[in-house]
């Protein structure tokens, strides 16, 4: 799997409701792309509607799906994948992503995403539906590291070691979300640079930065809330190792002004142009002290 002759769609913004008119009003030049869900457009019209396919005429689309539940039990939607495939071509997709967890039973959406069992059982069952899905859409597809806040079963091996076999063994690519990383950490007490430091960065096609919340003793990922410097840092670790295609700043509610979102939008293209800015050439006098061994 190869991710090279794929476009870099750059940083940019979820469209949601709340911020659509603003970002119609203004096209903002230091916008390069969106990120819709599929759901809230397959098979609709009328205003909203309308306005994704002005800006999908301004800005590339990246597309980030939530109700494939590729964990669940149940057989995959083959109406849903079918209409899924329809809309993916109409909007010119270049990849489809969503979460490495199940959100239904029997064909009923939880609205919610709900961990897998970190276990080699789940995934011998997931990795045949994640390759199913990519079979059958014929392009890319990427799994997401989801926020939960209690194991769904007795571990086996570590999230990021979980994350990693099923994104090799189904030979598909990793939409990576360093806030979830973050939450996660927190609240289950591990290390993320640990998390990180075992990824297969070739694999990283897209990246999620998002803000959660304090509650109680833990943290609760409501994508609601500004990024804060800790998972900026992650972003920092990641943007050395990793050329995803496309860096979203997630905001779900609560949104800000678009100045706000385009700030944060800035602080990521910052962060990645710093990652890829080479190094300094050592002057004579330094490459001959270092060959002497000294200046460590």
């Amino acid at each position: 799997m190869s991710l090279a002759g794929i476009k870099n769609l750059g940083v940019g913004l979820g469209l949601r409701r709340e911020n659509v008119d603003d970002l119609l009003a203004r096209l903002p030049a230091e916008l390069d792309c969106l990120e819709i869900a599929p759901e809230n457009y397959m098979k609709t019209g009328g205003k909203l509607y309308s306005q994704y396919r002005e800006l999908a005429e301004r800005y590339p689309v990246a597309i980030h799906g939530l109700s494939l539940s590729v964990g669940s039990l149940h057989p995959l939607s083959r109406k849903f994948l079918k209409e899924l495939k329809v809309f993916l071509k109409e909007a010119r997709a270049l990849w489809m992503s969503d979460h490495l967890c199940y959100s239904s039973v029997l064909g009923a959406q939880f609205h919610d995403l709900l961990p897998l069992p970190l276990s080699r059982e789940a995934v011998r069952h997931v990795v045949p539906r994640i390759r199913q899905v990519q079979d059958y859409l014929e392009m890319p597809f990427a799994i997401e590291n989801v926020s939960y806040y209690a194991s769904a079963g007795k571990d086996e091996m570590a999230e990021w070691e979980f994350l990693r076999e099923v994104a090799e063994r189904a030979d598909c690519s990793l939409l990576l979300d360093v806030n979830n990383i973050y939450v996660n950490a927190v609240n289950h007490g591990f290390d993320p640079y640990e998390y990180l430091r075992d990824l297969p960065y070739e694999r990283v096609l897209h990246i999620h930065v998002a803000g959660h919340i304090q509650y109680q003793d833990f943290l609760l990922d409501t994508h609601g809330a500004p990024v804060i410097d800790p998972v900026w840092d992650l972003l920092r670790y990641v943007a050395k190792r990793a050329r995803p295609k496309a860096v979203i700043i997630e905001r779900d509610h609560n949104l800000p002004k678009l100045e706000e979102s385009l700030a944060e939008v800035a602080t990521a293209k910052r962060i990645f142009a710093e990652a890829r800015a080479p190094r300094p050439a050592l002057r004579a006098s330094e490459r001959g002290l270092r060959a002497a061994g000294g200046g460590r």
